[in-house]
């Protein structure tokens, strides 16, 4: 789990007036709210400028956001006229205007101070998935409060580790989830490679886990499942990097080689990518085995249409006698932003798409979006209570929930000679 008091001293939450961003109302360049950051902030003496990482989120967001460095000043505009009560300004530059101008009356605005004293602002959208997450994150259920402030950060819950990594990272916070009491054993069954492939170190990983059940808890065994594989290789990709670092990034004249030291951190990136979904797969195929379900990975459906899971077969899907109702696909992501469309174009002939994610915090926008579009979600049980509403959970899947329906649905399959097809 990931404690947000490890990382910041307390945040404010405000949501944004007309006159906080419209350039037609306001062009004083400050937030009102100066209670808040008052208790955030502290009481200022003289101008405080206080250096800060801003950026405006929403859900169109396809990568890290660039975090735009500026600095905030936070003073008492009558701190000179002592017979007049304080007036507390937080002021932003002029050159942050291209992020403050994007947003609009009923985003949200975060002020969190990190343990250095450096600030993070970020504007969330009014309604977005990216704003449900950070109030997730942060653990606002007051949201329908103007102003929000925090400063006791060890009343704050623990959050799921991936997720919040995730979260964290998209406000430039790396977070560390190596654990150096899992390296030796990592080293020595992978000692002959550098970076085991995939379904190798996931079938590794769900060794390391003890005492779960796929059948009895298929929910709860995914998740140690992943996790463990997460904390895993993130303890591996340390140490390979600290071995990449250690032998220099010096080119022949002695300077720094700014190529190579850019080309490993472009590997590292595209090397989470790409087996952040894999990995995924690879502990939901465990599941569906372990549990007798007949499934194919990745069979085409339609040209290069190809779900990640199709049920009971492909040779059952290829049969235009072989009913529609009997036929189940799953797609898989890790997580969502706007990916989740991309499941609705496969596998033609099943109109009700089914996709699993461990995404937690989604908007209740996109998923009424998504039952307009007959795609029901499939998430682990233990992250329906994690940002989502009553309303939401009623609706959500839990992976038990899923292996019920398949199994339902092959019972109900046409039989050839006593075999499914």
């Amino acid at each position: 789990m990931i404690n947000i008091g490890d990382y910041f001293q307390g945040f404010a939450v405000k949501v944004l007036a007309d006159v906080d961003v419209n350039r037609l109302s306001s062009n004083q360049h400050e937030f009102n709210g100066s209670k808040a950051f008052r208790e955030l902030l502290g009481t200022p003496v003289g101008k405080n400028y206080l250096p800060t990482r801003m950026a405006y989120l929403d859900d169109d967001l396809e990568e890290m956001p660039e975090m735009f460095e500026t600095s905030l000043t936070w003073y008492d505009t009558r701190e000179n006229h002592p017979t007049r009560g304080a007036e507390y300004r937080l002021l932003y530059l002029s050159a942050a205007e291209h992020i403050i101008y994007r947003a609009e009356a009923g985003d949200t605005l975060f002020l969190a101070k990190e343990e250095d004293g450096n600030l993070i602002l970020v504007i969330a959208k009014q309604g977005s998935t990216i704003l449900r997450q950070l109030q997730w994150i942060f653990d606002v259920q007051r949201t329908n409060e103007t102003l929000f402030v925090a400063t006791d950060m060890d009343a704050q819950p623990g959050r799921e580790e991936m997720a919040s990594e995730e979260l964290l990272a998209l406000l430039g916070i790396e977070v560390d989830l190596s654990d150096d009491d899992l390296l030796d054993s990592i080293l020595h069954r992978f000692h002959k490679t550098l970076w085991p492939s995939t379904p190798d170190f996931a079938h590794y990983a769900r060794s390391m886990v003890k005492h779960v059940d796929p059948v009895e808890d298929p929910d709860g065994t995914l998740m140690r499942w992943v996790s463990m594989e997460h904390r895993m290789f993130r303890t591996l990709e340390k140490h390979r990097i600290s071995e990449s670092i250690a032998t220099g990034f010096l080119d022949a004249g002695g300077g720094v080689d700014v190529d190579a030291f850019l080309k490993l951190s472009l590997s590292v990136h595209n090397r989470r990518k790409s087996r952040a979904g894999l990995s995924l797969e690879e502990h939901i195929s465990a599941v569906f085995s372990a549990n007798a379900i007949r499934y194919v990975k990745k069979a085409k459906t339609e040209g290069k249409k190809e779900p990640d899971f199709l049920f009971p077969s492909k040779a059952a899907y290829d049969d235009p006698g072989f009913p529609p109702a009997c036929l189940t696909m799953l797609g898989s992501k890790t997580t969502l932003k706007d990916r989740w469309r991309q499941v609705l174009n496969e596998a033609d002939r099943i109109p009700d798409k089914h996709l699993l994610t461990l995404q937690p915090a989604i908007s209740e926008d996109q998923t009424a979006e998504m039952r307009t579009e007959r795609l029901q979600l499939v998430i682990p049980r233990e992250l329906h209570a994690q940002g989502f509403s009553t309303s939401q959970q009623e609706w959500l899947m839990g992976l038990d929930d899923f292996l019920a329906e398949v199994r339902d649905r092959e019972q109900r399959s046409p039989r050839v000679s006593g075999q499914l097809l």
